[in-house]
Formats: C-alpha cells, sequence, structure tokens
C-alpha cells in the first residue's frame, strides 16, 4: 500500500511550477490593463467596447468569405439640357427654318427635324446657346447679348423662316446701362457759351453813366435769377443726374422697371430679325415643374405675345399642349397623335422625344402657313369667255 505523501515533499516537487504560475499571474494582473488600452484588447480592465454588428453567420462570428462591403455611390446627375445631335441628310434642303434661344430651342430644332424627316426640301438650322437670355448672352466675351449674336448669325445664314424660343434663364436681375443725357451737355455748352461772352476785349469803350448796372444784370448767369426753392430744386436734380452716371440701378425679376427693360431687349431682337425680310415666329415657353416655375414661364409668355404683338410678327402658343385641365404641368401626356406618352424628362424641364416632337407640331404648322402666305397662290392664265349673240345685256 502506497504511503501518502507530506505536504513538505508535494511543495517541494510541485514548488517550480506553482512559483512559475504566480509570476505569470503577477504578470497579467500588471501588463493587462496597459496592454488593454494600448492594444485594444476587450476584457482586460476597461469596459468592454461596443463592436459593430457583422452581417451574415460565417465563420469566426462573421462573414469571412462574404463579399466586401463598398459604399454605394450615387448615380451621376443626367443632364436633360442637351437635344441629341442633327442627322446628317443626303440631300440639300431647298428651304431652311433658323431656330435661335436657348436649351428649349435645341430641343425645338431636335423635334422640327423629326418632322421634317420626310420632307427632304425643308430643313432646320440650330443656332442656340444652351445657357443664355436676352438678359445675359454668355458670362464672358463676345458676343454680350442676343441682339449682337443674331447679327453675326444672320450675317451667314439665309433662312426662309425665323424661330426663337429662350427665356428661361431670364428669370435674374437686370443692371441698366447708363449714358450721359443729352441735357447735361447742352448745358455744359452753354456755360463755355456764358464764360465767352463774360470775357471783354481790351479796347471795349465805357458805356454810358446808367448803363453799367444793365449790363451787369445781362451779364448774370440764368440760374441767378431763379427763386431760392428753384434752385434748390435745380441743383438736386443735377446731382442726382451726376450720380445716377456713377452706377447703374439693379432691378430684380417682375419689378416695373425690370419689365420695361426686358420688353426693349424684346423689342430690339425682334426689330434685328424682322430686318432678314422673312417670316418670324416667336416661341412661348411650356409650363415647367413647380409652381413658382410655372408662374414665371406664365409671366414672361405674357411679355413675349406682347412684343410679338407690337412688332407684327407670329406668336406660338403651346401652353395648353403641357399642362392637365387644371392649368398644371404634365409629365405625361397625350402625344401631337393623341397617344398618350412622357413628354417631359426626369428634371421637369426639358423634352423627350414624344414632347420634343409635340413641340415641334405648333410651330411646323404656323411655318407651313406663313411660307405658304409669302409664295402665293399661282396665277394660271385663262382664256377670256366668248360672249353669246343672243344673250341680252344685263
Amino acid at each position: 500500500m502506497q504511503k501518502p505523501k507530506s505536504f513538505l515533499r508535494v511543495f517541494t516537487e510541485t514548488g517550480p511550477l506553482v512559483a512559475l504560475a504566480v509570476a505569470i499571474a503577477l504578470l497579467i494582473g500588471i501588463v493587462g490593463p496597459a496592454s488593454a488600452q494600448f492594444f485594444n484588447f476587450g476584457g482586460f480592465g476597461g469596459p468592454p467596447q461596443r463592436q459593430a454588428p457583422q452581417r451574415g453567420g460565417g465563420w469566426f462570428g462573421g462573414d469571412f468569405f462574404g463579399p466586401s462591403q463598398q459604399t454605394p455611390q450615387q448615380a451621376p446627375r443626367q443632364d436633360f439640357s442637351r437635344a441629341p445631335a442633327p442627322a446628317k441628310r443626303d440631300t440639300v434642303p431647298e428651304r431652311n427654318v433658323l431656330v435661335l434661344g436657348d436649351a428649349m430651342a435645341d430641343w425645338l430644332g431636335y423635334g422640327l427635324e423629326d418632322a421634317y424627316a420626310e420632307q427632304p426640301d425643308m430643313g432646320v438650322i440650330r443656332k442656340h446657346k444652351t445657357v443664355s437670355g436676352l438678359i445675359k448672352y454668355q458670362p464672358r466675351g463676345e458676343p454680350a447679348d442676343w441682339a449682337a449674336a443674331a447679327k453675326g448669325i444672320l450675317a451667314t445664314e439665309k433662312p426662309d423662316a425665323i424661330v426663337v424660343m429662350l427665356g428661361l434663364h431670364d428669370r435674374q436681375a437686370i443692371r441698366e446701362a447708363i449714358t450721359e443725357k443729352k441735357a447735361d451737355k447742352k448745358e455744359d455748352n452753354k456755360k463755355d457759351a456764358r464764360g465767352k461772352a463774360d470775357a471783354k476785349p481790351a479796347d471795349a469803350k465805357p458805356k454810358p453813366d446808367g448803363s453799367t448796372d444793365a449790363a451787369k444784370r445781362d451779364d448774370k448767369p440764368a440760374d441767378a435769377e431763379l427763386s431760392p426753392d428753384d434752385a434748390a430744386d435745380n441743383d438736386t436734380s443735377q446731382t442726382l443726374e451726376k450720380s445716377a452716371r456713377a452706377g447703374g440701378g439693379l432691378y430684380d425679376f417682375r419689378d416695373e422697371r425690370w419689365v420695361e427693360l426686358y420688353a426693349k431687349k424684346i423689342e430690339e431682337l425682334i426689330g434685328i430679325l424682322k430686318s432678314k425680310g422673312v417670316p418670324v415666329l416667336w416661341v412661348g415657353l411650356p409650363a415647367i415643374r413647380g409652381q413658382r416655375g410655372t408662374s414665371d414661364m406664365l409671366f414672361l409668355d405674357a411679355l413675349y405675345r406682347d412684343g410679338a404683338g407690337k412688332a407684327g410678327i407670329t406668336y406660338v402658343d403651346i401652353w395648353d399642349g403641357f399642362v392637365d385641365e387644371a392649368g398644371r404641368f404634365l409629365q405625361k401626356g397625350p402625344d401631337f397623335e393623341g397617344q398618350i406618352r412622357q413628354l417631359r424628362t426626369a428634371d421637369g424641364v426639358f423634352f423627350t422625344k414624344p414632347g420634343a416632337r409635340k413641340l415641334a407640331h405648333y410651330v411646323e404648322r404656323e411655318v407651313t402657313r406663313l411660307l405658304a402666305a409669302r409664295s402665293g397662290p399661282i396665277a394660271v392664265p385663262i382664256e377670256p369667255a366668248t360672249p353669246e349673240a343672243n344673250v341680252a345685256p344685263g
């Protein structure tokens, strides 16, 4: 029978192991908190840290063999302001329609090209500036406005009809250009004349007694004869005129003065286009998405209609074709053949192909009417009828 080991013997045999275990425990107790802070080990000293949840049920508590997580990228915003490029034609058209304006005119020209696809004698010339308007043709450089740009275009093109469509980018302030008034120049000339009259020649003879005071009264400037109130008003008007020449006024969209200045720009452009001697058509703007935008388009269309009426050109009203029965913006609706199609792009401003074709339908019929009236009916010679001898007069 084996005798039990004494306590001292057990301690002496296992002493090195116990000593090693105690040393390891002390080392872990000292180094543990520091290593937990430095290496972010959980469970040593500090409070437990929250781990991000992992998707999937793969090995080792996560989706080890799953696809890597990537941040979803947003799709680039599509630009609908540019219509497709013109298609090449095999034949040279006999008559051309010149389309001027901004991005709306670009889509109108695209629709007219589709409308004239089966008419080889009719062509379309697109001359547009995508972001432009009557207020500003381009931010810097020449030409600065559409009137100057139109002069350059008409110098090289020979259209049979001219179509204008713009205004989308004219909802901005107008700075009035100040020029010196002719009244100021006349006043300066008068002052120079009075200065010369005051200068007496050296050999001038003295006037008789009593005439000196009258001469002095006659030589006084006209301003001295004004009453104090009139003189104050005159000084105030001169001060205002000088300050007006120093800098132009800035007028916000829809202001009364803004309307006057914008109407002059419409009149100026129409006058340049009419000088070509061909029919001119001004196309109104359609409704765009949003109550404020639709209201702005209506406001501008009223100015275009009024300007076209005063100048004696044709105004093409397209409004009803792109709104519903309540007068609201229409994203999808009947095309020019009556089929329900997507008429406007996703931005709520520009057109799809069916929308551009419907837009062109309004213009096409007016161009056809004007060109037909311009050519006039063909006179066919008719032989005079020989009256019968037995027919009584009357």
